[in-house]
């Protein structure tokens, strides 16, 4: 009968801890899902996102008044065996597109088939295309068969929330502004020079802030609005091969992302135990608490069995 009372304790004790776990891990697992993954592609909406061709995804902060402002960079390296077509050809486009040559140079003074001043020619340019053009101008340098891609990369820098801040940052001196004129249009006592001086001082400081916000929003615009290619072309015989990566160098790269892909589990590990901790103190207090009631009652059991096991006189 005591057995049976010490088991139906125990089998409470034990429901109720697992009932609690569950709860537990199923509120922790809710709360990660809607943090992280709060649509199928596994991106936080929330924040925002550029997508692989560039375009954009979102406002920040979830704030659909905002117009995201995105600054890309292009940089590209190619060759060429017909240099001044392939120039000619990268200019013309550009015009075709609305864009325009911000910075050029050129050297070498080509190749000869006899004399010893033969060189190659080099040519760097910076390209100013507009945004929404950029992707297409890009496509039709790579179709143009006398122009080969050696290598390109590109960059998203967005900058929406500093833009933003120095809006409201004008906004805010512009109104102090205001003040400040009424102020010194107000001064009718000139016994108090003094004051006036500092008013008028402050309002010039203001003024002058002001003008040049507007002078850094106006090259926000202007690289948000037009895109950046940095360009270089290089006149060859022949065109480089693509280089085929070696079995030591594949190796190498495997285990260069193998290390990276443990750094970033024990990032999510220890991210993911930072949070869960409140939830794992609550568990192991109620384990504790199981633990020393189970613990107890066993001890009872044993004594007052050792009790009536005793001989008796």
């Amino acid at each position: 009968m005591k057995k049976l009372k010490l088991q139906k304790l125990l089998s409470l004790l034990i429901t109720l801890l697992l009932v609690t776990t569950l709860i537990s891990c199923a509120a922790e697992s809710n709360g990660m899902s809607d943090s992280y993954y709060p649509d199928a592609s596994g991106k936080n909406e929330e924040m925002g996102g550029i997508t692989s061709d560039g375009s954009t995804s979102g406002t920040p902060n979830g704030d659909e008044l905002y117009e995201r402002k995105i600054i890309r960079t292009v940089n590209m390296s190619c060759e060429t065996k017909s240099f001044d077509a392939a120039t000619d050809h990268i200019l013309t486009t550009l015009a075709a597109y609305s864009g325009y040559v911000e910075a050029s140079s050129v050297s070498g003074t080509g190749y000869r088939e006899s004399g010893y001043n033969s060189s190659a020619r080099h040519a760097t340019y910076t390209l100013r295309v507009p945004a929404e053009n950029l992707d297409a101008y890009l496509a039709a340098l790579r179709d143009d068969e006398g122009i080969r891609v050696i290598k390109q990369s590109s960059a998203s820098n967005e900058i929406t929330g500093a833009y933003y801040d120095i809006t409201t940052r004008i906004a805010t001196l512009e109104i102090e502004r205001d003040s400040l004129q009424q102020m010194l249009a107000g001064f009718t006592d000139y016994s108090d020079i003094q004051a006036m001086l500092s008013v008028q001082e402050r309002l010039y400081n203001v003024i002058e802030e002001i003008e040049s916000l507007k002078t850094q929003l106006k090259i926000y615009d202007n690289r948000v609005d037009l895109s950046t290619i940095e360009l270089s072309l290089s006149e060859v015989f022949t065109y480089t091969e693509a280089a085929t990566p070696t079995f030591g160098e594949r190796v190498g790269e495997a285990f260069r992302e193998s290390w990276t892909d443990f750094g970033k589990g024990c990032q999510n590990f220890a991210v993911g135990f930072i949070e869960s901790f409140p939830t794992l103190l609550v568990i192991a207090v109620i384990l504790a608490v199981v633990l020393m009631i189970v613990l107890n009652v066993i001890r009872r059991i044993k004594k007052k069995r050792m009790s009536n096991e005793s001989p008796k006189e």
